[in-house]
């Protein structure tokens, strides 16, 4: 694994590694970008993937992180793009390293590092930045927090900024976004199962703050009765900034919440659907993961459902049949109420991250390890993989193809596109 020393020590023959094209420049032009690359962590190695036909192919060398890829977010400008790693899995744990690093975006999608791996207090289960480009947030699950960093204008990482208030995170923050208006922060606490015998539920909630000049206040909590069985994961927003979608992980249901003037959300969901085709069959082990809406159409909401259910066969823990899926939901523009239209298989076990091409016309989804199901009498092992779709007009996923990936013992814990 590549410290951080060495990943610091680096920096100066990045220029060889990946070279520095002339970059667009503006938010705007960086919004009419049509173009994305996709990029796939596999632990600490970030491997660029590219579309070959109906294809994906995976190139190398890898850039490699000082730990284990977890979350990425680009510069509204589209000039650069920030990547959290950590030592640290899902669990609390040893982990001790937790950075944010920063990269160029040059003209073709590549990554070239610059400045030093910023450290971290706590492992960061996601990050994002403000519209204006000035803040890069991140949300920690052990403690459940955010730190707050100012960035720079050429695009580094500038100083963490000490929060006057004493916030109210809940239990295990998953995820942290700006609200459409640019003001508020969600952050999303997923809590805990219950475990008999050694600890009680960890209740869930939606947590909205005020934000200014990088300081963040306590606004809202939205957590119905109470936040129990209420495992909020991520959220995605309407385009039109009237709704907000939250999937909810283990009773895999989908939340429709509305957003009014001063950014608060309505204390319950307008609508509350499932994201199962047979929720009824429910066999242990189902969650949803990532939530995103269409890049472009405004119409279109995908939820991907994560099957990791097991069963004991010939000794070996198998799928026990729980949907892998990704669930198309049709989402009224009048009323934002979603419609489930289509549950498509992912041709693998627990995808947890969707990458979507800038026009919308294509989709990738990546599952985090390999697994067994049961053919028959036998046994089948079933890769991770790189899932390729394309998207029809009415938002609507085909099938194209899979790339199985080896992860060796490690996960892919992280896909997505850096625009340009």
């Amino acid at each position: 694994m590549l410290g951080r020393r060495r990943f610091n020590a680096l920096l100066a023959g990045a220029a060889g590694w990946l070279a520095l094209g002339r970059p667009e420049t503006g938010a705007a032009a960086f919004q009419e970008a049509s173009r994305g690359a996709v990029y796939a962590a596999v632990g600490a190695r970030l491997y660029r993937i590219r579309r070959d036909g109906d294809r994906l192919v995976r190139e190398t060398p890898p850039l490699v992180l000082p730990e284990q890829v977890h979350e990425a977010w680009q510069h509204p400008s589209g000039r650069y793009f920030y990547v959290a790693s950590s030592d640290q899995r899902t669990t609390p744990g040893n982990g001790r390293h937790h950075y944010l690093n920063a990269f160029r975006v040059d003209s073709s999608g590549g990554l070239e590092p610059f400045g030093n791996a910023v450290p971290l207090p706590h492992r960061p289960i996601y990050i994002t930045v403000d519209q204006q480009g000035e803040y890069l947030l991140s949300a920690h699950s052990f403690p459940s927090s955010i730190t707050v960093h100012r960035l720079d204008a050429d695009g580094s990482i500038g100083a963490m900024v000490e929060q006057r208030a004493s916030l109210d995170a809940g239990f295990y923050a998953h995820a942290v976004y700006f609200m459409p208006s640019n003001r508020a922060v969600l952050l999303p606490a997923r809590g805990n199962e219950p475990e008999p015998g050694i600890h009680t539920e960890d209740p869930g909630g939606l947590y909205l703050y005020g934000f200014e000049d990088g300081q963040l206040t306590n606004r809202q909590t939205v957590a119905p009765d109470g936040g129990l069985a209420y495992r909020v994961r991520h959220a995605d927003f309407h385009p039109s900034g009237r709704w907000v979608y939250v999937d909810i992980e283990t009773q895999n249901l989908l939340h429709t919440y509305a957003i009014g003037a001063d950014d608060r959300l309505s204390d319950e969901p307008l609508y509350v659907s499932t994201t199962l085709v047979a929720p009824e069959a429910y066999r242990g082990g189902q969650t949803t993961s990532s939530i995103r809406m269409h890049p472009t159409n405004g119409r279109t909401l995908y939820v991907a459902n994560r099957g990791r259910g097991h069963q004991v066969f010939q000794g070996e823990q198998v799928a026990n049949g729980t949907e892998n899926t990704i669930a198309v939901f049709d989402v009224d523009p009048d009323t934002g109420e979603p419609t489930l239209v289509q549950a498509i298989d992912t041709h693998s076990i627990a995808v947890r991250t969707m990458a979507f091409a800038p026009d919308g016309r294509s989709m990738v989804a990546a599952s985090t390890e390999p697994g067994y199901i049961r053919a028959g009498d036998s046994l089948e092992t079933v890769p991770a993989a790189l899932t390729l779709y394309d998207i029809e007009a009415d938002g609507r996923l085909v099938f194209r193809s899979t790339l199985p990936v080896a992860t060796r013992g490690e996960e892919m814990f992280w896909c997505g596109v850096v625009r340009y």
